[in-house]
C-alpha cells in the first residue's frame, strides 16, 4: 500500500514536472520569438539609420560643393564688376577724348590745309628736282584731306611725312635720271642734286650741261670745269667714284634778292 502511494506520488510529481517543463519551454519559445522580433526590428531600424546617415552625408557633400561653387561665383562676379566699372570709366574717358578731338579737328584741319598749300607753293618755287614725284605727294595729301574714311591722324601723318621728306632733301646728295626742257627742247639727262645748294645736269649723250640758277629760276648753260664737276659729282653720288672736292655753281644771297 505504501509502495503504491509512493508510486502514485512519484507519477504525480513527474507529471507535474513535465507540465512545468512544457510551460517553461513555451515561455522560452515565446521569449525567443519576442527576441527574434526585437532583433529583426532593431536590424530594420539600423538599416533605416544607415540610409538616413548616407543621405545626410550626401546632402552635406552637396552643400559643401554648392557653397564652394557659390564662393567661386561670388569671386567671379566681384571681379567681373571691377572689369565693368573699369570699362565704364574707359568709355567715359573715350567720350571725353572724342569731344576734345572734335574741338581739335576744328582747329587742326584748317592748319593742315594751310600747310599743304604752303608746301605746294614752296615746291613750285624751289629748284625743279624730282618735281613730278614731289607734286604727286602733295596731290595725294589733297585727296586724303577730302576723304571721310581717312582719319585726322592719318591726314596729319601724311602732311608731316611730306614736310620731313622736303627737309631731308636739304641735307642729302642725290643723282638720278630724268627729263628736262632746255633751250626749247626736251632731253634725257643725269641730274646731280647737292642739298638745296646746287642742281645740275648733263644730257645722257654728254652734249649739253646746265645748272639751276635760283636768282633767275632758270637753267644756265655750263661748260668747262662746271660740266666736268657735274659729271664727277654724279659718279660720286652713285658711289662709282670716291668722294672728292668739286666745283659747283652757287647762287649768292644778293642774287636771290
Amino acid at each position: 500500500m505504501n509502495r503504491f502511494i509512493l508510486t502514485i506520488s512519484t507519477c504525480f510529481i513527474l507529471t507535474l514536472d513535465a507540465q512545468e517543463v512544457n510551460t517553461n519551454i513555451d515561455e522560452l519559445n515565446q521569449s525567443v520569438g519576442t527576441s527574434s522580433s526585437s532583433i529583426k526590428s532593431s536590424a530594420s531600424n539600423q538599416e533605416s539609420i544607415n540610409v538616413i546617415d548616407k543621405q545626410t552625408k550626401e546632402l552635406e557633400f552637396d552643400y559643401k560643393d554648392t557653397y564652394k561653387e557659390y564662393e567661386n561665383l561670388k569671386l567671379y562676379n566681384d571681379q567681373l564688376q571691377k572689369i565693368i566699372n573699369s570699362q565704364n570709366e574707359e568709355i567715359e574717358s573715350i567720350i571725353l577724348q572724342i569731344a576734345e578731338l572734335d574741338n581739335t579737328n576744328i582747329n587742326i584741319i584748317p592748319l593742315m590745309l594751310k600747310m599743304t598749300a604752303s608746301l605746294e607753293q614752296f615746291i613750285s618755287l624751289d629748284a625743279p628736282f624730282l618735281l613730278d614725284e614731289r607734286m604727286e605727294r602733295v596731290r595725294s595729301i589733297k585727296v586724303a584731306m577730302d576723304r571721310g574714311d581717312v582719319s585726322t591722324s592719318e591726314k596729319f601723318r601724311k602732311v608731316a611725312e611730306a614736310y620731313q621728306i622736303e627737309t631731308d632733301y636739304g641735307r642729302t646728295i642725290e643723282a638720278y635720271r630724268g627729263s628736262v626742257n632746255f633751250e626749247g627742247k626736251d632731253f634725257n639727262a643725269d641730274f646731280l642734286r647737292i642739298g638745296r645748294v646746287a642742281l645740275m645736269f648733263v644730257t645722257t649723250n654728254g652734249d649739253k650741261a646746265a645748272y639751276w640758277d635760283m636768282g633767275s629760276s632758270s637753267w644756265v648753260k655750263s661748260s668747262g670745269s662746271i660740266k666736268r664737276s657735274t659729271e664727277e659729282g654724279i659718279k660720286i653720288a652713285l658711289k662709282q667714284s670716291p668722294p672728292k672736292l668739286i666745283k659747283i655753281p652757287v647762287t649768292s644771297y644778293e642774287e636771290l634778292n
